[in-house]
Parts: C-alpha cells; sequence; structure tokens
C-alpha cells in the first residue's frame, strides 16, 4: 500500500500540512521525516477536493535524452505525474528529447506543448534553455519547471513568463545531512566530486562540508575533504582512476554530485572497500559500497505543484506565476534516502533528530553557490584538487 504524502499550501487554503511526508497538526513529537519518495502519494482524502470539471485533463512531462529509466530524476518526477494523474483522474503523457541537443530538447518541450495538455512539466537544464526560447509560444499552456528557470543558452538572461512556475531544491541542506552521516559513521577522510562547479553542484559540496563540520564538532574529531569538480566532458574511465587513487590514499567516502558520477565510484571503490554517498536520487541500487542518498524528492514536490495548479482554476495563483520557489527541510522536500539503511554508527532516530533541526529551522545551513567561497570551519581541512 502506498503511504500518504502532504502538501505545504498557501494559507489561502487553510491548510497546514507538510510537503513531502508530514501530517497535519505536527506535535514535536510526531516524525517529519519524508517517506520514500518513490512511495509518496497525494490522495484525494487529503485535501479539498478540486474544483469541478477539473479532472480529465492531460498532464504532459517533457525530459531530455536520459529519457524515463527507472533510475534518475526524469522518472522520479514521471512517478509524481503518473500518481497524482491515477490518484486525482487525469491523463499524463511523456516526451523525451531524442538526443541530447537544444533543438531536441526543444522539440520534445514543443509536442508537450501542443500535445493538448494545458499543463507541462519539465526539469533540468536543456530544458530550462528550451523553456525560455518556447514559454511565450504557448498562451494557454502553463508550465512547472523543476531544478532551474528558464534561461538563455549563455546563461546570461533568465526570464520567466506568468504561465510558468519553477521550483528549486535547497541542495546544501542535502549535503549537510550526508556530511553529517559520513562523519557520524566514523568517516573522517572525504572526498567530494561534482560534476562541474555550477551553483547547484557547489551547494550540494559546501552543505556537505558544513554537515562535516557539524559533526566533527561534536565527534571531537578533525576530518579532511577533498574536493575537485572533474568538468561536463571529462571521461568516465578518466574519473574512475582518479577516484581509485583517492580510495588508495586512504580517502574513505566520497559524495559524488551530477550525472552519473556515482556510477564511477562505485566503480572505483570496488576494489579497495571505499564507500560512496550519491546525490539527487536514491542510487542505492548502483551496489552495496553506496552508503547513502542525498535526495530531491521529486515525486512528491511534483504532486503537491499539480494539485495546486489545479486546486487554483487550472493556473498559478500570484504567489506562483512567473515566480521561483526554493524546497528544502522545512517542506520536507530534500532528504537522505531511506528505502536501504546501510549506516552501522549513524542510526536513524539520530538521522530523525537531525532532520527535524533542519526542518524546524534550529540548524541554518549557509547558502554557498561560488567554488571560490566556503564556509568557516575549524575542523574541516578542505584540500581543493584541479
Amino acid at each position: 500500500m502506498k503511504k500518504t504524502v502532504s502538501l505545504l499550501l498557501t494559507s489561502a487554503l487553510l491548510l497546514g500540512l507538510c510537503a513531502c511526508g508530514g501530517n497535519a497538526d505536527s506535535s514535536p513529537t510526531e516524525s517529519v521525516l519524508p517517506v520514500d519518495d518513490a512511495q509518496a502519494a497525494l490522495l484525494p482524502d487529503d485535501v479539498p477536493a478540486l474544483p469541478e470539471g477539473t479532472t480529465g485533463q492531460t498532464i504532459a512531462l517533457a525530459v531530455d535524452a536520459a529519457g524515463l529509466d527507472d533510475a534518475g530524476k526524469n522518472a522520479a518526477a514521471w512517478r509524481g505525474v503518473q500518481a497524482f494523474g491515477e490518484n486525482f483522474g487525469f491523463t499524463t503523457q511523456s516526451y523525451a528529447a531524442d538526443e541530447n541537443t537544444s533543438d531536441a530538447a526543444e522539440s520534445a518541450l514543443r509536442q508537450a506543448a501542443e500535445s493538448g495538455a494545458g499543463l507541462v512539466v519539465c526539469l533540468g537544464e536543456g530544458m530550462a534553455s528550451a523553456l525560455y526560447n518556447l514559454q511565450g509560444n504557448y498562451p494557454t499552456v502553463s508550465y512547472l519547471m523543476l531544478d532551474d528557470e528558464p534561461h538563455s543558452a549563455d546563461y546570461t538572461s533568465y526570464t520567466t513568463a506568468a504561465n510558468v512556475h519553477c521550483v528549486l531544491f535547497q541542495e546544501e541542506q542535502a549535503g549537510y545531512l550526508a556530511g553529517f552521516a559520513a562523519v557520524t559513521e566514523g568517516y573522517t577522510q572525504l572526498g567530494f566530486l561534482g560534476a562541474d562547479a555550477m551553483p547547484e553542484i557547489v551547494r550540494y559540496c559546501t552543505g556537505y562540508l558544513q554537515g562535516a563540520e557539524a559533526a566533527a564538532e561534536l565527534s571531537g574529531v578533525q576530518v579532511r575533504v577533498k574536493t575537485w569538480y572533474s568538468g561536463s566532458y571529462t571521461a568516465s574511465e578518466d574519473i574512475t582512476a582518479r577516484m581509485s587513487g583517492w580510495y588508495s590514499d586512504g580517502t574513505q567516502l566520497i559524495f559524488a554530485a551530477g550525472g552519473t558520477l556515482a556510477q564511477s565510484c562505485v566503480a572505483a571503490a570496488q576494489d579497495t572497500g571505499g564507500k560512496v554517498a550519491a546525490a539527487n536520487w536514491d542510487q542505492s541500487a548502483l551496489g552495496d559500497s553506496v552508503l547513502t542518498s542525498a535526495i530531491k524528492c521529486y515525486s512528491a514536490a511534483v504532486q503537491n505543484q499539480l494539485y495546486l495548479f489545479y486546486a487554483g482554476g487550472n493556473a498559478w495563483d500570484q504567489d506562483r506565476a512567473g515566480q521561483t520557489e526554493r524546497l528544502g527541510a522545512s517542506d520536507e522536500a530534500v532528504a537522505l534516502s531511506t528505502s536501504v539503511w546501510r549506516f552501522a554508527r549513524f542510526e536513524q532516530d539520530e538521522y530523525e533528530t537531525q532532520y527535524s533541526r533542519l526542518h524546524d529551522s534550529a540548524v541554518k545551513v549557509e547558502r554557498f553557490s561560488d567554488a571560490g567561497t566556503l564556509p568557516e570551519m575549524a575542523n574541516v581541512t578542505v584540500d581543493v584538487q584541479n
């Protein structure tokens, strides 16, 4: 049976529910941990009924050439679209770019917009550039953009039309949880591998450092962290070879953020017994060396946003039209994956305690988006690799 996921709604809806797995009127003793995102389901009994005549419409998803494989954020978003459609009576369709080019991304997004869908969900860097070019071409179509904002191909211009709502995530909080867990587990020689120095990847890294610092202070240990942004065009076999060197030199756990970097780290860890922390979605299926994944709750976020759109009369309300919101632990939208718990020393009740502190803003994680700026730390030494 699917677990229910509640929803952070506007005050206009007179509900005080949490976004990814909390309950209404939560007391301090109740868990605020999100449910496994793959099982998250918003059900009609959880929320006020949608306006009459709303159901039966079509919702489309447009994604890049990675498609809708079982793993990955595209698949997680598609689960959210499908779950909402099934539970609330909507038709769902998906469109994937046939190659990794801007023209292919625009073609997939155009097909979605011309499919008859009133709302198109899209996500990621390629779709953000495509949406920048197309958002004004279909005035009767609305868009939900995840993980990015509409921008020009060279990133010099950002424009979000009134028919678009963007949802970003607080990667720094997800990274904090991964860093805190790693050091609490007993690892003091850590690594961070980022696909590139884009802001969301940097936020994972700097959150990871802050979590490691918090746990190191509590444990009375000194921690060393190697960091390297590999660049988008570094061959996977070269990354694997370099990470093998890190493990051989004493690195115990590497947090990999971006693309398929976790797979490269898993390959590198096979001969050394090293551990991996993955980012964005649950990647525990890659193998036992994946200790944890610092995830974004894509499925739950999609379901919540779809409900808000249709509850608002098939339109984004004034707080969302043309606007961007950034979801984090207070919305139960970032977390460590709990589908498989591989920690030996970092216990689930300690995780719940730390998550609750983030959720209630008792812990503040600073947001850094520039790789050249790091948090101040007394117990963590950073070794920046070139």
